[in-house]
């Protein structure tokens, strides 16, 4: 294979990774105000641990933003 098709499926994989995270969070965020519908209680530990899965799951797209304009 040549190098630019190399880095044309490169840039693709990154570009896929991009596209999953918007779906992962929505998923946590979902997930996180299910339970706090059904416990109004866990409200304040839930918050903090939200914020840091869904700042986790943004690092992933950062990742592979970077990675795909070193590419």
């Amino acid at each position: 294979m040549d190098v630019e098709v190399v880095r044309y499926i490169a840039k693709a994989l990154a570009i896929l990774s991009m596209i999953a995270t918007p779906i992962a969070e929505a998923s946590i965020a979902r997930s996180a105000f299910e339970a706090i519908g059904r416990n109004p209680k866990l409200e304040e530990t839930l918050f903090s641990k939200v914020i840091i899965a869904i700042a986790l799951v943004e690092s992933t797209a950062i990742y592979a933003l970077v990675a795909f304009f070193t590419l």
